[in-house]
């Protein structure tokens, strides 16, 4: 008990710098109110020898626990864990292959993993078929400031006369999006936060999308990103990010070869991110809400970014090549026929 408490009094200590080096986006995890007695705070030398022995006493009995061996199976039973079990009576609920410990040893069609929010990056690999939710990541979820302060400030510099701030409708009109983000300075201590936490290389290959939800009647339909379809893209992007801010929303997963839906709660403050596998395998979106929930919703933010992690796999999937991509990828898009292309040389059209 006493390592727990200690282990949040550090916890507390390392999110400090990092919330002010993210200028507050990310606020101090961890205990507010005065943390119970420990070990380390008695004063009195006899007590605290006392409680040392009571940590290395436990640390012994750890020890015996793990040396310790009282499996009551017999060495045949524990022989056949490593084989195909012959079941010869009926069962209703296991197949007989499902006997077979090899038939575990098989790719998942979408893991599902939990990140830790408080961490400033995330300390393991993802895989190509890997899902990360990591909650808290650069708010608590009851804390909806970073909303409020986004949306204040794009709306400021759209008054003060930044018109390339103004909202422009997205997907037939299912949503919003802001083509200049970066004229609030929150975002981008976001986006900042983002990049740090998933190990996404700033090499310029990274694209960012900003989305508003402005009520609750806004949705985005299932699809798949561009990387599906696109050599180009998957070849420098390897995992996509999804930052949500303001009222919670759900992200859906629908699986092309079986229709099977995973449904993800993305509450304030929440990330949640997938490898190039679930881009080919899944299309994915977010839900509409019941005509019944729709008032009063407050609107959500989502800060997509697609680019190249450090944490995840690397190359091509063939099975990309499998999913024709839409016709408008066939042909230059509006702005290249116009002549003002905003990528300039990495438009892929020239």
């Amino acid at each position: 008990i006493s390592w727990a408490r200690r282990s949040e009094q550090d916890v507390s200590a390392e999110a400090e710098p990092k919330a002010r080096e993210l200028g507050d986006v990310r606020q101090p995890v961890g205990r507010t109110e005065p943390a119970l007695e420990t070990f380390e705070q008695h004063d009195d030398q006899a007590a605290s020898e006392k409680g040392m022995r009571a940590v290395e006493q436990d640390h012994v009995d750890v020890q015996c626990v793990l040396a310790a061996f009282d499996d009551p199976r017999s060495d045949r039973q524990r022989q056949q864990r490593t084989g195909r079990v012959n079941k010869t009576s009926g069962s209703l609920n296991t197949d007989p292959d499902d006997h077979d410990p090899a038939s575990s040893l098989v790719p998942p069609d979408i893991r599902v993993l939990v990140g830790d929010g408080r961490a400033a990056a995330h300390p393991g690999r993802l895989s190509a078929d890997d899902v990360l939710v990591v909650r808290d990541l650069v708010c608590a979820a009851d804390d909806v400031s970073l909303y409020a302060r986004i949306v204040g400030e794009l709306r400021a510099a759209r008054a003060a006369g930044a018109t390339e701030c103004a909202w422009a409708s997205w997907k037939d009109g299912c949503h919003l999006i802001s083509r200049a983000p970066d004229a609030s300075p929150t975002y981008l201590a976001v986006l900042r936060r983002v990049k740090e936490y998933f190990g996404i290389v700033d090499d310029g290959s990274a694209y960012v999308r900003f989305n508003w939800y402005a009520d609750g009647a806004d949705w985005k339909p299932l699809h798949h990103d561009t990387a599906a379809f696109s050599q180009r893209r998957s070849g420098k992007q390897n995992i996509t990010v999804a930052v949500s801010l303001g009222g919670e929303r759900e992200a859906v997963f629908r699986s092309c070869q079986h229709g099977t839906r995973a449904y993800l709660p993305q509450p304030n403050g929440a990330a949640y991110s997938f490898g190039n596998g679930i881009n080919v395998n899944w299309k994915h979106g977010i839900n509409a809400l019941a005509p019944d929930r729709q008032a009063g919703h407050m609107g959500r933010i989502s800060i997509i970014v697609w680019g190249f992690s450090t944490c995840g796999d690397a190359g091509h999937d063939e099975d990309s090549e499998l999913i024709p991509a839409p016709s408008a990828f066939q042909q230059p898009c509006l702005q290249f026929q116009r002549g003002h292309c905003t990528y300039g040389e990495r438009c892929k059209f020239l």
